[in-house]
């Protein structure tokens, strides 16, 4: 039987271009966060600029830091610490004080608990318009910034791909065939983009989750949810078969395993998936740094940034309101489009992460 994961966590304590619309004195933006970014002040802020749960190998954010920096003729350097969403708001609340992040990056739902912990900032990016409500905060401090869609990554040599979420709950996956990834505490997005699928697919509403519920306890109940720590590299190994996985990571991974001659594969569920939105968190404490931060905000709706989350393999939000163009040749990483013919967009606003996290404690019993 395969028990529950529980994680120890302490929740929340808690223009056009960039070069366009800045103001032209630095005294216009001291100390006031409304204002637009003072571009003669970039260049102090840029050299060490320090993010949280926002490595540079992150849905690319290497190529938009880099393209940013380039834009704005910056010397920079990045410096990141590996943290869930929930932590990076934490941290930011911690070192009020003394104010060290600038951004992180946050699964879709983690806005609103940012707002109610007293970090965001009050600023409103250029481009927040082109969003719908929602997507980034009404008074300012986070925005989405593009999707992903959790599916089954699967080591063809191990197992079936599943094409539904009860698949997996057959004996084709007995002793440990499925990762533990996705399916434990939802402390951060893919966890909780798992919950939301399961929740669709079992009830047509991501906002009621007795059958999922259900479904975990009779999924844990089997022998098919290994006790192996879950990694891509364990993947390839074969040491399970399939792993629950956004779609951005699983085709990197995919060509990861094709450098070593192993054949992996990626199936988004047919019964029921959801484009789960990340965002940009700005550090609202972090008041000298605040140009920096306002103008890559800026910067990461424009239609560049968005293409470079696209040329990772993700889908960038805009792309997912209709608002963008993605040209054939910046999907080249993409998956063929009929696999999310069941994919659909949701009102994060809908869903408290807190809360969820506290129902998922409540009622996974095995």
């Amino acid at each position: 039987m395969k028990k529950k994961i529980t994680t120890v966590f302490a929740l929340s304590a808690v223009a056009g271009m960039i070069l366009t619309g800045c103001s032209s004195t630095a005294e216009a933006s001291e100390g006031d966060w409304t204002a637009p970014p003072v571009q003669e002040n970039l260049a102090a802020q840029a050299d060490p600029f320090t993010t949280y749960a926002l490595p540079d190998e992150w849905a690319n954010y290497g190529a938009l830091f880099e393209d940013f920096c380039a834009i704005n003729e910056l010397k920079c350097s990045h410096v990141d610490s590996d943290m869930s969403s929930g932590e990076a708001i934490q941290r930011y609340d911690a070192e009020k004080g003394n104010p060290i992040g600038y951004l992180s990056d946050i699964g879709g739902l983690w806005g609103p608990v940012a707002e109610d912990a007293g970090v965001t900032a009050p600023y409103i990016p250029v481009g927040a318009e082109k969003l719908k409500p929602g997507q980034y905060g009404e008074n300012g401090g986070w925005t989405n910034t593009f999707t992903g869609v959790v599916g089954f990554l699967v080591n063809d040599s191990v197992s079936e791909a599943p094409q539904t979420w009860d698949d997996l709950v057959t004996a084709e996956y007995a002793d440990g065939k499925i990762a533990s990834t996705g399916l434990n505490e939802p402390i951060g997005g893919t966890q909780q983009a798992t919950l939301l699928s399961i929740a669709l697919a079992k009830g047509g509403d991501v906002t009621a989750f007795d059958a999922t519920w259900e479904y975990l306890n009779e999924l844990f109940a089997t022998t098919n949810v290994s006790d192996v720590a879950p990694s891509v590299d364990a993947l390839i190994r074969g040491e399970y078969g399939v792993m629950v996985q956004y779609d951005f990571n699983a085709i990197a991974a995919i060509e990861q395993a094709a450098e070593q001659g192993v054949s992996l594969s990626f199936v988004v569920p047919s019964d029921g998936s959801i484009y789960m939105p990340s965002s940009i968190l700005a550090n609202g404490h972090n008041d000298k740094s605040m140009d920096f931060i306002k103008a890559f905000m800026d910067y990461v709706l424009t239609d560049e940034a968005q293409l470079k989350f696209a040329d990772f393999g993700a889908r960038p939000i805009r792309f997912v309101n209709g608002d963008l163009e993605v040209p054939e040749d910046r999907r080249t990483r993409w998956l063929p489009e009929e696999s999310y013919a069941n994919t659909q967009t949701f009102d994060a606003s809908l869903i408290d992460p807190e809360q969820l996290l506290k129902d998922y404690s409540a009622n996974i019993t095995n």
